[in-house]
């Protein structure tokens, strides 16, 4: 158990503390808290996974450090630090820049706010990834209009269905 600061606090992964703005205005800041056994081991890009999940892990993490930074100077920092980590494990700077300059602090209030999702009935398209496999998403929803002009069919599936991916079953020397 860490000692008892009247600084600062360590609450999940946020450091909670008296910044700059504790003395005028009586605010308390947070910045990203990272235990020290954290080892930054993010999934290869050369693993096999479609590319929707490596930019979803990528924005994730980076409304979570836009989310538990207060300031804009923290921010940068731990962005920064999180694409030379991504870089460490050999993610191309220019998919890292692309996907990262979606998350500007300016948004941060946005992102803060609680969201209602709308839940819709969507049919999932369950498969198995393979990075030989042609875009499967491209194709349906280049023939999306087959279904969409059938009566029928257009009734049940009234929402195009989504790709999912399970994990396929490995094949090797010991199977």
């Amino acid at each position: 158990m860490s000692p008892v600061s009247s600084v600062c606090l360590d609450v999940l992964d946020t450091t909670v503390f008296k910044g700059e703005r504790f003395n005028k205005q009586a605010i308390l800041d947070i910045r990203t808290h990272f235990k020290p056994t954290e080892t930054f081991q993010y999934t290869h890009f050369s693993s096999c996974h479609p590319p929707g999940v490596r930019k979803g892990f990528i924005i994730g993490e980076a409304l979570r450090l836009l989310r538990t930074n207060s300031s804009a100077k923290s921010f940068v920092e731990n962005i920064k630090q999180f694409k030379a980590r991504l870089r460490a494990r050999d993610y191309p700077n220019s998919l890292v820049e692309r996907i990262t300059s979606e998350v500007k602090f300016s948004a941060r209030k946005s992102a803060l706010l609680e969201r209602h999702k709308v839940r819709k009935k969507i049919l999932p398209f369950v498969t198995t990834f393979h990075p030989a496999v042609p875009n499967l998403k491209n194709i349906l929803m280049s023939n999306w209009h087959l279904i969409q002009n059938q009566p029928l069919l257009r009734e049940i599936y009234k929402e195009p269905p989504i790709i999912s991916y399970k994990k396929g079953k490995f094949v090797g020397i010991y199977s």
